[in-house]
């Protein structure tokens, strides 16, 4: 079920239904319940297996977004707990 937290949420992600903004994310993070994030990620999962783009299509998107971002091993220790060298290396 979710909490009244969740539904602040999902508030903030519907009501400016651009490209999320720091802010946005910044309120999920402090607010979400552990039920919101889990299913969260469990979305994300099942999202990347079901998607039928060829991977390497789907590795240059994460490149891109990787070099966009201030800290991008950040984001790929998050995803996989590997870092982006790290991936870089063990896919040589």
């Amino acid at each position: 079920m979710l909490t009244d937290s969740d539904y602040t949420i999902l508030y903030i992600i519907f009501a400016n239904k651009k490209t999320m903004r720091k802010e946005q994310i910044e309120a999920i993070i402090e607010n979400a319940s552990e039920e919101f994030l889990e299913k969260f990620y469990e979305n994300l999962l099942n999202e990347i297996n079901s998607d039928d783009e060829p991977y390497n299509k789907k590795a240059r998107h994460l490149l891109i977004a990787a070099l966009k971002s201030e800290a991008p091993d950040d984001f790929f220790i998050s995803l996989c707990g590997w870092s982006l060298e790290s991936l870089i290396e063990r896919s040589e």
